[in-house]
């Protein structure tokens, strides 16, 4: 038999053989490497995220969107949200199911409108942790958690105090529940350091997101002679109206992107900070009984100021902020309410769990 191309045919077949062999040994091992991708992909934490809006909605949903997703990226913690979830606990209930069946034992879900859900999910035998921005969540397998937004708001209330011409300032309020109360009492009390006579009108929306109610509540304040505007509300509809009607007024989680220096100062949460500690805990298997944590861990504080905001004035709340990193304390007696009431006597503290709950607001503080 001839040689073929100058080979014997059978160190041709051998040769083909070995070929096969490596190409074999390759794929087997391109193989493996994917498969080892694959499940340290399934293997890598991850948890579950509930929006009542879109991640981009400013305010409140980007917020805490970016600030989950942040957190995660340290924590080396896969994301996967839902968005766009409405109120009603039908709604959120499916949620938090579809999240549960994916395989997530952990959902944040960042309303407290979603606490009714969540225990409906829980009295159904669920046993994933759902963290809730609402600081007395008590359902079995609940994370309460929030900053503590109201020590900027006295930050705020300081250098309204020390803006203000007319002692007279008014907040639009979206709904009465202790987080609104605290913010309002911390406001009224962080102005009254700086300017004793001062009153803060307050008009209630009844709603966290409700753009036209809050712009009629902010023209009504400024008919009664306010002359800066703060706000607890998911939009920006009362900075757009103050900046449009030249009123000074308070950003509430982002900087109003308006076209004059209006805006005084912006009341900063760093959600992110929260979210780290939590899921730092998860990954050790445990939570706190609760998160609520502020100027002391850089989650809370004001900043952006306006450059009509003096260097005195700055000096000012810089002091206050950094008296808050040593105590924290905020509401120091005596504080009277509405009513005349002594609730904070005189070189007393409010604690932690008054506050939890609160429920009256403090002198100074008037309704329309």
């Amino acid at each position: 038999m001839k040689p073929v191309f100058g080979h014997h045919p059978l160190m041709l077949a051998l040769y083909f053989v070995a070929l096969a062999l490596v190409f074999g040994i390759l794929g087997l091992i391109f193989s493996i490497r994917q498969q080892d991708e694959t499940i340290a992909v399934l293997e890598q934490p991850h948890i579950g995220l509930v929006l009542y809006g879109g991640p981009d909605d400013a305010g409140w949903n980007r917020q805490h969107y970016d600030g989950v997703v942040e957190a995660a990226r340290r924590c080396g913690i896969a994301v996967d949200a839902i968005d766009h979830v409405t109120f009603d606990d039908a709604s959120a209930e499916a949620a938090m199911q579809t999240l549960e069946g994916r395989g997530h034992d952990l959902v944040i879900a960042t309303s407290a409108e979603f606490s009714g859900a969540a225990d409906r999910l829980h009295a159904d035998g669920s046993r994933m942790d759902v963290a809730l921005p609402k600081l007395d969540a008590s359902g079995r397998s609940s994370v309460p958690y929030f900053v503590r937004l109201y020590q900027g708001e006295y930050l705020a209330g300081i250098l309204a105090g020390l803006t203000t011409a007319t002692g007279r300032i008014g907040y639009v309020a979206s709904t009465r529940n202790p987080e609104v109360c605290r913010s309002v009492n911390a406001f009224l009390l962080g102005a009254r350091e700086t300017r004793p006579d001062v009153r803060v009108l307050v008009a209630f929306v009844g709603s966290w997101n409700n753009p036209d109610a809050e712009r009629q509540a902010a023209a009504r304040l400024v008919e009664h002679g306010v002359d800066i505007l703060n706000s607890h509300q998911d939009t920006m509809a009362v900075q757009a109206y103050a900046d449009a009607h030249g009123v000074a007024y308070f950003d509430y989680l982002e900087s109003y992107p308006g076209a004059n220096d209006l805006g005084l100062a912006n009341v900063r949460c760093r959600w992110d900070m929260v979210y780290e500690k939590m899921l730092s805990d998860y990954l050790k298997g445990r939570f706190r009984s609760i998160y609520w944590i502020g100027v002391e861990d850089d989650a809370v504080g004001l900043q952006s100021f306006s450059p009509r905001v003096s260097d005195e004035a700055r000096a000012r709340v810089a002091a206050e902020e950094q008296r808050l990193r040593e105590n924290g304390s905020v509401f120091d007696g005596a504080i009277y309410d509405t009513d005349g009431v002594l609730r904070v006597a005189d070189g007393e503290t409010l604690s932690d769990a008054a506050l939890i709950h609160l429920d009256w607001y403090a002198e100074g503080v008037e309704f329309l």
